[in-house]
């Protein structure tokens, strides 16, 4: 079956990495070589059986009820595990799959109706600033590979726009939850067919039939609904004690987003006296003056970083996310100030 595909404003290289994935799907081999994003660690090459990468887009099909010659848009990098399984997901589908540039405003030049398109949430945030109307030409769009902050859930809102937020990792190819966020916001994650969850200390189990040959415990925090549905809480690999307290820094980076107008990251490093103190990292020149009393307000006392960092531009992995522990590693080299 030859895929339909229309390209749009695509360089040459994008079409040739797409063409170069389907002859790679197409070959004999019953595995794909996709990268980790880098984010935790240093990238790496991993095969992914092409019988589990079709369960996986099949579910996605059904879960969002995708049929038979919808219009699928890529936009996201066809050297991520993201952007190989819009292509999957439209081999197995027969959709149409529109291919445009990933760039921050992938909707630039397009004015024809999409039925499903999945972008990372700085893609979502410029079109939203650029044109928002633009966001109608997608009927079911998903976010992932980053963190969704509140101010983004609140801006879909403002624009009567529901998405859904993913929720997946390397291990289960693709998401295996996703939750409505916007217009219609939902507190949980909802799994895709088949798969089910257990709860161990807070921390997320996940079942997968036709993916997973075992249980998976992650490092996620949940509180569990249901065997399909979950609250997420944080990551426990990111928790910091300070002083005996444990500060969710995801949790944090959230509430910050509706005072903080351009890239930051929380996190924890050592300290004499509290085993670990809160610090705020800052993509900018320019210092940003904050009022103690009000971070207080907004996200409790012991969450008050004790010292930020400035960093004229932070590292990112192929997929666009910071690259927390590169950034970290060069804290000798950057600018900061005490806020306590």
């Amino acid at each position: 079956m030859s895929l339909n595909i229309q390209f749009v404003q695509a360089s040459e290289t994008t079409q040739q990495l797409v063409h170069s994935f389907i002859k790679e799907w197409e070959n004999e081999q019953d595995f794909i070589e996709v990268k980790t994003s880098g984010s935790t660690g240093i990238p790496k090459i991993i095969q992914l059986a092409k019988a589990h990468c079709i369960v996986s887009a099949k579910n996605t099909l059904s879960f969002l009820s995708l049929k038979e010659n919808d219009a699928a848009l890529l936009c996201l990098s066809m050297e991520t595990i993201a952007g190989k399984m819009m292509v999957v997901r439209s081999i197995v589908g027969n959709l149409k799959l529109l291919v445009t540039e990933p760039t921050s405003n992938p909707l630039i030049g397009i004015d024809q109706a999409i039925d499903f398109a999945a972008m990372v949430p700085l893609q979502v945030e410029k079109i939203i600033a650029d044109s928002s109307i633009q966001l109608n030409l997608i009927d079911k769009l998903i976010i992932g590979g980053g963190p969704v902050s509140i101010q983004l859930i609140e801006n879909l809102k403002k624009i009567n726009y529901t998405a859904f937020q993913t929720f997946g990792m390397t291990e289960t190819i693709s998401h295996v939850a996703l939750r409505k966020i916007g217009k219609e916001t939902e507190e949980y994650f909802t799994a895709l067919s088949t798969v089910h969850f257990e709860e161990s200390n807070l921390q997320l189990k996940i079942h997968y039939p036709g993916i997973l040959k075992e249980a998976l415990l992650t490092n996620d925090q949940v509180e569990l609904y249901s065997p399909t549905t979950f609250k997420w809480l944080g990551r426990t690999d990111f928790i910091i004690n300070s002083g005996g307290v444990k500060i969710n820094p995801e949790e944090v980076e959230s509430k910050l987003t509706t005072v903080i107008n351009v890239p930051f990251f929380i996190a924890g490093i050592p300290d004499e006296r509290l085993g670990s103190k809160v610090i705020l990292m800052v993509e900018s020149e320019e210092k940003i003056n904050f009022n103690k009393e009000q971070l207080k307000k907004i996200i409790g006392s012991f969450a008050v970083p004790k010292t930020i960092y400035y960093c004229k531009k932070f590292e990112r992995t192929t997929s666009g996310k910071i690259n927390r522990i590169n950034v970290l590693n060069l804290l000798s080299s950057m600018n900061y100030e005490a806020i306590l």
